[in-house]
């Protein structure tokens, strides 16, 4: 933090005198002439109390580049500070073409570019593009400090960096309107975002920010393997990613370039909540899944129907990866084996619960999957006169774990934190002076 001259603020928890005192900094030690804090004044304990301040909003105002177009009143103010984003897109737009190759540089090295600066060829291709030069950046790169970019020393070295995420955010959402730009949006966008934006090839899906053609896929599977997929919630943004914004173009070439990927993918308990069903789903889908794949996992699913019990592969997709015999079969096993010892079942429940949970929402699941199985087995009596039993005698365990009495906490839990402010004197205001 003494390095960057950055902390971060927890703009929920700051009173009303806070707001209005980081405000009144800004906008009193500001690059603001005396005539603009003259006009704003009237506005500023509005500003101040908008759901929507925070500490950035206050420097902004405090700077000339930022509001070149603002409008000064009450309906200009509540937008500055409603919509930064669409601002700081139009300021982008409105710069240089040396000062936005600047941008597009540290948005290119995903928010951290060395200095001094060494471009790539990548790089120098990508400011030509935007219309600036490498002389022009480097001089454009100091004229940015301390408005949209900020210069720190990490590890031994000094770097760029945006001066606030929604920079960032701001020159993403203009490259990506630009298809000339598309290398820059891939290079420089951090994976889990792009991952969120972009569909390769059309598959149908509204509201995507950019469709990747076939020719950028490489280039996006380089990205893509920067993502770590090791990590449980990286693994998920992948998944999702190939499950549902993806062609069978781009999953043709993945697995081709990845051998393994089929291979690795698991099967657990829960279908509908496993990311790796999904994208086995789709693949099968697109007649990509190899047949001994598919043999492994309706034999793992046949088990877990049985052992947790899991009625997710009744779900539309997870279905249709069965063939009909597949699928009667394990619906034979689930009526002969699983249907008949559900009072064992309940009780390995029973034993199993920590009191973590609400009884009712430990036992979701199952009712959950009993339930799921009723339905299917609805023109069989036999097996809905045990799953009404079983589901009866879940109700009476629910019951017997609420009128347990709840253990001592280890310690007394209590809020530490005020709900009000200090009291103030309200006759005047801290803005009074500000353009004084």
């Amino acid at each position: 933090m003494i390095k960057e001259s950055q902390v971060v603020i927890h703009v929920e928890n700051l009173c009303t005198e806070e707001r209005e005192q980081i405000l009144y900094n800004h906008i009193k030690l500001g690059a603001q002439s005396t005539d603009f804090k003259r006009d704003i004044k009237p506005f500023l304990k509005e500003v101040a109390a908008h759901v929507r301040f925070s500490p950035e909003i206050a420097r902004r105002l405090g700077n000339s580049m930022f509001t070149k177009h603002l409008i000064v009143s009450k309906g200009g103010l509540d937008d500055f500070v409603a919509h930064p984003l669409e601002l700081l897109c139009e300021i982008i737009r409105t710069i240089d073409p040396n000062s936005r190759a600047a941008l597009a540089l540290v948005f290119m090295r995903v928010g951290t570019l060395p200095s001094p600066v060494e471009m790539t060829i990548e790089e120098h291709h990508a400011i030509t593009l935007l219309g600036g030069s490498a002389g022009g950046v480097r001089t454009a790169l100091n004229a940015l400090k301390g408005s949209l970019l900020i210069q720190s020393f990490q590890k031994d070295s000094y770097v760029w960096q945006y001066k606030h995420p929604t920079i960032r955010d701001a020159f993403a959402s203009l490259v990506s309107e630009d298809t000339e730009l598309l290398d820059i949006y891939l290079t420089g966008t951090p994976a889990e975002k792009l991952f969120e934006e972009v569909s390769c090839g059309d598959v149908g899906i509204e509201g995507v920010k950019v469709i990747v053609s076939s020719d950028r896929f490489e280039a996006l599977m380089n990205r893509m393997d920067t993502l770590g997929s090791k990590k449980q919630e990286s693994k998920r943004t992948l998944h999702r990613f190939l499950t549902h914004r993806c062609n069978k173009e781009f999953l043709t070439r993945y697995i081709r370039r990845n051998p393994r990927f089929i291979e690795d993918l698991r099967v657990g308990s829960y279908l509908y909540a496993v990311s790796d069903v999904d994208v086995i789903v789709r693949l099968h889908e697109f007649g990509l899944l190899p047949e001994q794949k598919r043999l492994d996992v309706i034999g793992t699913i046949r088990e877990l129907a049985v052992d947790t019990p899991d009625s997710g592969f009744l779900q539309r997709g997870i279905r249709d990866i069965f063939t009909e015999d597949e699928f009667n079969e394990i619906l034979e096993h689930v009526r002969s084996i699983l249907l008949p010892n559900l009072d064992d079942q309940i009780q390995s429940w029973r034993l199993n619960y920590n009191g973590e949970d609400a009884p009712d929402g430990y036992f979701a699941e199952l009712k959950w999957a009993l339930e799921n199985f009723r339905d299917e087995f609805a023109d069989s009596e036999n097996a809905a006169t045990y799953i009404t039993a079983a589901l009866m005698e879940i109700e009476e365990v629910i019951e017997e774990l609420r009128s347990e009495p709840p253990e001592e906490p280890d310690s007394e839990d209590y809020y530490g934190r005020s709900s009000s402010d200090r009291e103030r004197d309200d006759t005047r205001s801290i803005f009074d002076d500000v353009d004084q």
